[in-house]
């Protein structure tokens, strides 16, 4: 799965159907308690400016926009030229046949009508969050992943390259992407490195650097810059996003299996 990955959701209400409408303060609170990332915009231009393609997380990005036909379909029509990858549902005032054919022509990934449940407004984001999340392993997103595949013996930078991994290597990294955010202290690492009945200590500390010094040479000889980052005195963290394939043990596993050996 991707590590550290949910939709980032952005709902904007144009001036002229705030009065009267459900509030979007009430809205977005029902998604948050779903566990999506929801926030409300009050300026139009903060929806141009946050969809832009370069940005960080704009391939996570969903836009809700709630308004009246000409409104909807002319900032529908901009975000998506802005950038074909983001997220957009549209609750408008009036959805007769004529506007949604120009509605999906125009990009539109999901709509309902402006007086929409709660329940219907967090399915269609659903919805959404499910196609965007196929693209983490398209094109769009093969330049931005690492991945950790075949068992955990490879890993594949975000260009393509390939890095074979020893046993060690693999228990490391394995080990490191287990933990939240990719980082881990000292202990944490040795743990894991370390053969059964034996104890983490300074040596042990030392080889740990060996290690990681000896796999960051290895990507290096590759043209590769593994964003792998020692924490002064604490430990270490993989900076950037892991895909971990299934067939990827779990740190368990290999403890477990470790310890029988």
């Amino acid at each position: 799965m991707l590590t550290n990955m949910s939709p980032l959701l952005y709902w904007y209400t144009f001036p002229e159907v705030q009065l009267g409408e459900p509030s979007s303060t009430q809205r977005i609170q029902a998604l948050e308690n779903n566990g999506i990332q929801a926030s409300a915009l009050h300026d139009l231009m903060a929806v141009y400016s946050l969809a832009p393609e370069n940005l960080d997380h704009a391939q996570r990005t969903i836009f809700i926009l709630e308004g009246v036909p000409h409104q909807l379909f002319a900032a529908v029509s901009r975000l998506r030229t802005i950038n074909p990858n983001i997220g957009i549902i549209v609750l408008c005032t009036n959805l007769d046949e004529q506007f949604l054919v120009q509605l999906l022509h125009g990009g539109v990934d999901g709509y309902a009508p402006i007086h929409a449940s709660d329940s219907l407004i967090l399915a269609l984001v659903n919805s959404v969050w499910r196609r965007q999340s196929q693209l983490v392993r398209g094109p769009h997103f093969e330049e931005r992943v690492w991945t950790l595949t075949a068992k955990g013996w490879v890993l594949v930078s975000p260009k393509g390259q390939r890095i074979d991994l020893t046993t060690t290597e693999r228990r490391l990294l394995i080990g490191l992407f287990s933990q939240p955010e990719r980082r881990a202290d000292h202990f944490t690492l040795l743990d894991v490195l370390a053969s059964p009945g034996s104890r983490a200590d300074g040596a042990g500390q030392n080889r740990l650097g060996v290690i990681i010094s000896r796999l960051k040479k290895k990507a290096e000889n590759k043209q590769v810059q593994l964003p792998l980052r020692s924490v002064h005195r604490w430990g270490y963290m993989f900076s950037e996003d892991v895909v971990m394939d299934d067939d990827v043990p779990t740190i368990e596993q290999l403890l477990e299996t470790s310890n029988s050996a």
